[in-house]
């Protein structure tokens, strides 16, 4: 597989950059109405440590967290459906938000009058226009094979096993903000398997790439992730208080 190739079936995890409504988090009582059956993103000033959804039938509802993003998918109801979506930042500030999912809006971008305050110093480094530039440049060297300057590269060779994968860290290079790993999977079932890149986000994850997506019985592919390190760092000390 060409380089080309290998990029168009990169996942950058990354929030969008335009939105139909903007809402501020420091006034009383939020409401976004969100559109039943289909994917509706929520964009926050600061990187999220926890979101948590309160609602009377928890599976009508869908929620994934990363980074400053949360994607909600609602599913389809004749009657409105209604839940509270709380919101933690990683530095303990927690916002309510009422969620009505029988509307028209999809994208919402949240601001603060406080944002010095409660964005952490780990979420100014990495603003959105420079995560791109830093994810786009890295996952260029690492897929392409090439050194990365400034960082210092470690090999590791340590493995686990999945019910579907074998998989082993083939090295990491480390920098100052970020860290970034190569990985063999193979394929330990006997069928075709269609690796998802849900299935190995965590949190501090910004990028994930695969050399193939779909990976036959017994066969091996590579995977590189891209790590913001301090935001593992902010959750490790937050999970030591």
């Amino acid at each position: 597989m060409n380089f080309i190739k290998k990029l168009l079936i990169i996942g950058a995890i990354l929030p969008l950059a335009l939105f139909s409504s903007t809402i501020n988090l420091d006034k009383e009582n939020i409401r976004v109405e969100l559109k039943n059956n289909a994917l509706n993103l929520l964009n926050f000033p600061f990187i999220i440590h926890e979101a948590k959804l309160s609602t009377e039938s928890p599976d009508d509802f869908q929620v994934t967290s990363k980074n400053t993003s949360i994607i909600i998918l609602p599913t389809a109801s004749i009657e409105a459906q209604e839940a509270d979506l709380l919101v933690w930042s990683v530095t303990g500030d927690a916002y309510l938000i009422k969620i009505n999912a029988k509307g028209k809006e999809q994208k919402f971008a949240f601001s603060t009058n406080a944002g010095d305050t409660i964005v952490p110093m780990s979420a100014k480094k990495f603003e959105t226009g420079q995560i791109e530039k830093d994810v786009k440049h890295l996952m260029k060297k690492v897929v392409g094979g090439e050194e990365i300057p400034g960082y210092k590269k470690v090999d590791i060779k340590r493995g686990f096993t999945t019910p579907d994968l074998n998989m082993q860290k083939e090295y990491y290079y480390d920098g100052g903000k970020y860290r970034v790993e190569s990985w063999y999977l193979s394929n330990r079932t006997a069928d075709n398997l269609t690796l998802d890149y849900e299935n190995f986000y965590t949190n501090g994850i910004l990028a994930i790439a695969f050399e193939k997506k779909t990976i036959e019985p017994g066969q091996v592919t590579k995977m590189w992730l891209i790590i913001n390190k301090s935001t593992v760092a902010d959750r490790i000390k937050k999970e030591k208080q």
